[in-house]
């Protein structure tokens, strides 16, 4: 229902990354992938022509690292390529436009909106992140992925997914919410410092078993009820651009015909050939030329994971809990000083 804005011969600025990450990508797990390495390399060079297909058909998106997560989903429900595409540039187009500009400053915007919802649902547990100055980071694969990154019960995925595509864009946030609602008690019991609470809440997807899944998606439905995204950026005070998915969202998904094509120009103005959200992007961008934003937020998740493995490297040989917690600390506050070069600006 859109017509194309690029040429699919014309190669895509950011598909050397894309090459980079097609190879060490994870496929639901099957009896055909266990035992024939090729149909894995099939699977993963549809993946890859998938990918490709949209950001050649908007050349003024940008890939980021996770968004072939998603269109891996599609790609494994559908079984072939063409209905992917379509499933994927909808998406790329209606739900995670704002993550692929230029960079990640209003991904940043939305999680911070996470901490709106979390203080008016669970105040302890928002007061608790605060007091240890914990940043919503942990939840950005969550957002970018639609959980799929974190999960490996390919059940779950798909659930979550026939979810998100008929809600609003910002229902991956309200799901995050529900998650840390549910499992409060658990959080509020963590041990008190800044490593040991990061590294609970990055695990917790993991933890939440299928039926958990359902009731989190219900109390996602009802937090969107209460709070929807005009409300929630009035109570924190904090307010997306006006070309933002979340903001555009009604007034252009609602307006698709599957019987006549639309350019996607004729639902959001934009210049030609840029990103809706070109105009308002930080100018640390320009600041941190040769830095993309997918190396900065690559950096960040190794140093959390090196942070983890460190913490937990400490615990085995038993050096005293200081040490630990100074070692895993250390690199997440790091990782968290990466993250402010992408300043949030509204």
């Amino acid at each position: 229902s859109l017509t194309d804005a690029g040429d699919r011969t014309t190669a895509h600025a950011d598909e050397g990354q894309l090459a980079l990450d097609l190879p060490r990508t994870p496929l639901p797990m099957s009896l055909e992938y266990r035992r024939d390495a090729d149909a894995t390399k099939r699977r993963q060079a549809q993946l890859g022509t998938v990918v490709r297909a949209v950001l050649r058909s908007y050349p003024w998106l940008g890939y980021y690292q996770g968004f072939h997560e998603l269109s891996l989903v599609f790609l494994s429900v559908f079984g072939s390529e063409r209905p992917a595409i379509e499933a994927s540039k909808m998406v790329a187009l209606f739900f995670v436009r704002d993550a692929m500009a230029s960079n990640l400053d209003h991904v940043l915007q939305q999680l911070q909106l996470l901490y709106v919802v979390l203080k008016a649902i669970s105040p302890e547990t928002h007061e608790l992140l605060v007091e240890l100055e914990v940043p919503p980071f942990f939840a950005i694969s969550w957002v970018l992925t639609w959980f799929a990154h974190d999960l490996d019960d390919f059940q779950s995925i798909c659930r979550i997914f026939d979810f998100l595509i008929v809600s609003p864009p910002m229902q991956v946030v309200y799901m995050a919410a529900a998650m840390l609602k549910r499992n409060e008690r658990d959080i509020l019991a963590y041990e008190q410092d800044f490593a040991a609470v990061h590294t609970g809440l990055s695990k917790l997807p993991q933890a939440v078993k299928e039926k958990g899944w359902r009731d989190i998606i219900d109390d996602s439905y009802h937090l969107q009820t209460e709070y929807p995204a005009t409300k929630l950026q009035h109570m924190g005070n904090l307010h997306l651009p006006k070309l933002s998915v979340v903001n555009t969202f009604e007034a252009t998904w609602m307006r698709l015909d599957p019987v006549r094509p639309l350019a996607f120009t004729s639902l959001v103005p934009c210049k030609s050939g840029q990103h809706p959200l070109a105009s308002v992007v930080s100018s640390s961008a320009a600041q941190s030329a040769g830095n993309s934003k997918e190396n900065r937020m690559a950096r960040v998740i190794d140093l959390t994971d090196t942070a983890q493995k460190a913490r937990n490297l400490a615990l085995q040989h038993k050096w005293p809990l200081v040490v630990a917690t100074v070692a895993s600390a250390t690199m997440l506050m790091y990782a968290w000083m990466l993250m402010q070069q992408l300043q949030i600006h509204a």
